[in-house]
């Protein structure tokens, strides 16, 4: 069973030895789980005073999700900045092809996303906080190097267990936007779908024992279905050069042999 509180501590301590007593964090909101609970995480280690939170606005997010950033942010006292991005991605997309794919011009809009965080970050001195869960991390679902920000409180936990601290942050109004399939691993993204047959309990399961495991390879092979298990290694090993770009973040489980 996992202490959850000892998680939160974890992480909650990582953020404020990560961050110099003199600056304040910056965090780019979406009204998704990852964002939210990695701001509320932040409130609990610096105090609201120290985080502001962006909101980008851009085709991958509802006026209903952007109205609930607007919610949390007067509910926590923190800082909202709101920056529209819209124009910028047209420009971008005005060069290539208006008929890229989902996932393409996904991407951009959350390269946009990075940049203008990063950007505003470094201007105002203060510590961007990325938002990639371990789920996402390991699996590479996200664009190579981009919300990660200096430090990634979320990086080392599994979105599994990402719910039952939310839970515990109070946020349980968010859980149930997590999707149950695991090719929807992150949401608005369109589909990875060679893990279309895979829940996302399924998945972090056997990212769990990846991690944690010497010997988790025989392990999978023991009690997994090989299809499945190979889907997700061989999706980590095309991967493993997100993972050398990947901003430091918080060990959460402790490998064994």
């Amino acid at each position: 069973m996992m202490n959850i509180r000892k998680v939160r501590d974890t992480i909650t301590t990582f953020i404020k030895v990560s961050v110099p007593k003199s600056r304040g964090v910056v965090i780019g909101l979406s009204g998704g789980i990852d964002s939210t609970l990695t701001c509320q995480l932040a409130i609990d280690a610096l105090g609201a005073e120290r985080v502001t939170g962006i909101i980008i606005k851009n085709n991958r997010y509802s006026s209903e999700d952007l109205k609930k950033v607007e919610e949390y942010a007067k509910k926590t006292g923190i800082k909202l900045k709101v920056i529209d991005s819209t124009g910028l991605t047209k420009d971008i997309l005005q060069i290539f092809d208006y008929k890229l794919p989902v996932e393409k011009s996904s991407s951009i809009d959350a390269r946009m996303t990075d940049f203008i965080i990063r950007n505003y970050a470094m201007i105002k001195n203060k510590v961007y906080l990325g938002t990639i869960n371990g789920t996402e991390r390991l699996t590479g679902w996200y664009p190579k190097a981009s919300l990660v920000g200096d430090f990634c409180p979320l990086g080392g936990l599994l979105k599994t267990h990402e719910k039952l601290l939310a839970k515990e942050c109070g946020l349980e109004n968010l859980i149930e936007t997590v999707s149950e399939s695991a090719d929807k691993i992150c949401s608005g993204c369109g589909r990875l779908a060679n893990f279309d047959d895979i829940s996302y309990e399924e998945l972090d399961e056997i990212l769990y024992i990846y991690e944690t495991r010497a010997d988790y390879k025989r392990i999978l092979k023991e009690n997994f279905d090989t299809k499945k298990v190979n889907k997700i290694l061989k999706r980590i090993g095309a991967v493993k050069h997100k993972h050398d770009l990947f901003a430091k973040y918080p060990r959460i489980y402790q490998e064994r042999s």
